[in-house]
């Protein structure tokens, strides 16, 4: 995993997305640290993915059932109704 590389707007996108993740996270009680959070975060950025609701997922992926990581959510609707 690399931390270096990625543009001032990419960084600022993942913080974005992390500071979502985080009140997710809290708010379905899941057990994830937000070291695991960042670590998956930049795997998948590693990778090349840039899409916010694509980052989310590689995050959750197997922390929430695969249902809850529909595609079709628009990252303003993240929290756990």
């Amino acid at each position: 995993m690399r931390m270096y590389g990625y543009t001032s707007d990419e960084l600022q996108s993942f913080y974005r997305v992390l500071d979502r993740l985080v009140t997710e996270v809290a708010d379905r009680e899941l057990q994830i640290t937000v070291y695991d959070m960042i670590h998956r975060l930049f795997e998948a950025a590693d990778k090349g993915v840039r899409d916010p609701e694509r980052l989310r997922q590689a995050v959750l992926r197997g922390w929430v059932a695969p249902e809850a990581l529909s595609e079709n959510l628009e990252p303003h609707h993240w929290r756990a109704a």
